[in-house]
């Protein structure tokens, strides 16, 4: 099994009601991109926005490992188990790996130890995959 060619992850919130400033107060960082229910959809622009985001994207190069981007995101926001509740109860949290393959067999694990962190603060973790072989 080969390494994954590349990939991009991103922690992700969202919701009705959500706050932007709220959710950067709670986690303890700025979201790359954000956008409350009713704004203006970015991707086309007069649709408005179903519900809020907010979406905070993994800065390191799309060759690094799944589970250093993970970390990475995780690593400067609180772990406090009350504030992931209180965030958890109120929206839908989680991480999003985008994987794209140049060849049919590529792959990763995620450590018993992440798998916990992310237990821990209740995040979902998503995967997109990306075939190369069109």
């Amino acid at each position: 099994m080969a390494a994954i060619a590349r990939v991009s992850v991103s922690l992700r919130v969202f919701g009705d009601g959500l706050e932007p400033d709220e959710v950067s107060a709670l986690l303890g960082r700025q979201p790359t991109r954000f956008h409350r229910k009713g704004d203006k959809s970015s991707k086309n622009g007069s649709a408005p926005e179903r519900t809020g985001g907010w979406i905070l994207d993994s800065r390191l190069s799309q060759k690094d490992e799944i589970e250093e981007h993970i970390e990475s995101l995780l690593a400067p926001i609180s772990n406090d188990s009350d504030e992931w509740a209180n965030l958890t109860s109120r929206f839908s949290a989680s991480i999003l790996c985008s994987i794209f393959l140049d060849q049919f067999n590529e792959g990763f694990e995620l450590s018993p130890r992440l798998a916990q962190s992310l237990a821990d603060r209740g995040l979902v973790i998503a995967f997109d995959i990306y075939s190369g072989d069109a």
